[in-house]
């Protein structure tokens, strides 16, 4: 049931990590929040479960500072959360594993392009090239819009030539641009699967972004789990005045008049506020709990051309390997073709493929008992399979469990805990469409700029999170939540919003 003193300056739907950034800044900002989560606790894709003495991160095993500005950094000092957080910056950006070639990518721009000109030697000018294209254009994409209105097209091309040139590009058309030789194009792109697109059909710009925001100054984990962030933002809310009313589901956002007045719960309770962001699914948010019909036709056309992002099928196990003495990268894409494009149609079949392992007790061993590791094992992985989830999870995890012991031999007699989640598991927890584990599709139609904006139709109702600007990934999130507070603020320039926080 939604709290008996129902009247808040804003109400957050959904405490993901997009909503807790947007709850944390306005109540920072000394708004009066109420941010109300279905589950039982905070974090969304972050929310840590426990099996036993093990805790596992569900979907959430890394994230960025961001490229160039340590925007992170910024980000928790301005909410006070700097010294509560222990964050682990790791040197390595991703191992990747293609038909038995182990590749292990350094973190900094110049020593990226050492490694890899050194694998490649014949094609070093052309590495360099890609990767200073790669940095220019996320670059770009951070930089505030030119000092004209965007509608002068001419003026903003001049300002902005390189994300100009890349915004409509596939990942497969801007390496096509470089580099010829297909292995060394195959581990350029090999963190595809991050982004839950092949390479022919990912965006440049999504991916390249990604790709510089880990490559420096590196990856950051959080020592103690993703929970730790969760819950350090939900402590900000409630040391501010704020509430979060755990296990009740919003079934009703209220309009009147055009503009957003509150929410109301399944049990029939209500709260009332003149700004509610929304975390939650965007289709969910807009068909489900505001109504069509409070909404524009042309903005309705564009949500049903919105196509939902893949799934995953996830296991979680634990072993007692001496992995630490392995060499082995605690982010490691595992490929068994050289064609990505190969892979991708195994993985629509219904197949393990798109597969990256995540070992975070590599990080912090805390996260285990002493002697054993935590292995995620993750795989892209379709909702509809033409088979019921019920039959099909024993056998795709037997088929993962056999990949894992061809990487890691021994692996599996030392299993001491093992499990799985299936595409109906993320449904089932985050009510995302289909368990899209990305919001939309990163096709170039469908990302920063053209995912959906902060701003709905409907005055005072917000979005935040991976359905909205700018994209998929933790980091872009509490991004996300950011902006969205932003804009309730009256400041439309993030970092200066952050600002006044302090």
């Amino acid at each position: 049931m939604l709290p008996a003193n129902n009247s808040y300056d804003a109400i957050v739907v959904g405490a993901g990590l997009g909503g807790l950034s947007a709850g944390a800044t306005l109540a920072r900002a000394g708004k009066r929040v109420l941010i109300v989560e279905r589950n039982d606790g905070p974090g969304g894709n972050a929310h840590a479960f426990k099996r036993g003495p093990y805790t596992f991160d569900p979907a959430v095993h890394v994230t960025a500072h961001g490229f160039n500005v340590q925007f992170l950094n910024l980000y928790l000092e301005s909410l006070g959360l700097a010294d509560g957080l222990e964050l682990v910056l790791l040197d390595e950006i991703f191992g990747a594993d293609i038909c038995g070639s182990r590749f292990v990518l350094p973190t900094g721009v110049g020593r990226l392009t050492e490694y890899l000109s050194g694998r490649f030697p014949a094609h070093s000018d052309a590495i360099a090239r890609f990767i200073e294209t790669c940095a220019r254009a996320t670059l770009e994409s951070q930089a505030p819009p030119p000092r004209v209105a965007l509608r002068d097209l001419e003026a903003a091309m001049s300002a902005l030539p390189t994300l100009f040139k890349y915004r409509n590009a596939t990942l497969a058309e801007g390496i096509a641009e470089f580099i010829t030789d297909p292995e060394l194009s195959s581990v350029l792109s090999a963190q595809w699967p991050y982004m839950g697109l092949p390479p022919s059909q990912a965006s440049f710009m999504a991916c390249t972004s990604a790709f510089m925001a880990y490559a420096d100054p590196g990856p950051v984990y959080v020592r103690g789990s993703f929970q730790k962030l969760a819950d350090a933002l939900a402590a900000v809310v409630l040391d501010r005045g704020g509430e979060i009313s755990y296990g009740v589901t919003v079934s009703k956002i209220f309009v009147d008049g055009g503009r957003v007045t509150g929410v109301g719960s399944a049990d029939g309770s209500q709260a009332r506020a003149p700004v509610v962001v929304s975390n939650a699914d965007a289709r969910l948010t807009f068909e489900k709990l505001v109504g069509l019909e409070h909404l524009p036709q042309a903005f309705v056309r564009r949500l049903n051309r919105m196509r939902p992002s893949i799934s995953g099928f996830l296991v979680y196990s634990a072993c007692k390997l001496p992995l630490h003495e392995m060499g082995l990268s605690s982010e490691l894409l595992v490929h068994d073709n050289w064609d990505h494009e190969a892979t991708w149609a195994h993985v629509l079949a219904g197949r393990p493929g798109g597969t990256w392992l995540s070992i975070p007790t590599l990080i912090d061993p805390s996260l285990a008992p002493e002697g054993e590791h935590l292995m995620i094992f993750s795989s892209l992985m379709p909702y509809e399979i033409n088979e019921p989830w019920a039959d099909a999870r024993g056998r795709i995890a037997e088929e993962m469990v056999e990949r894992i012991e061809a990487l890691i031999p021994g692996y599996r007699e030392s299993i001491t805990f093992i499990d799985n989640a299936t595409p109906e598991t993320f449904e089932r927890y985050t009510l995302a469409h289909k368990g899209a584990l990305y919001g939309w599709a990163n096709f170039p139609q469908q990302t920063l700029p053209k995912r959906l904006n902060h701003q709905t139709p409907i005055e005072g109702l917000l979005l935040a999170g991976h359905w909205t600007n700018p994209g998929t990934g933790s980091l872009r999130c509490l991004l996300s939540g950011l902006q969205a507070a932003s804009i309730v603020e009256g400041q439309h320039d993030p970092v200066a919003f952050l600002a006044t926080l302090r």
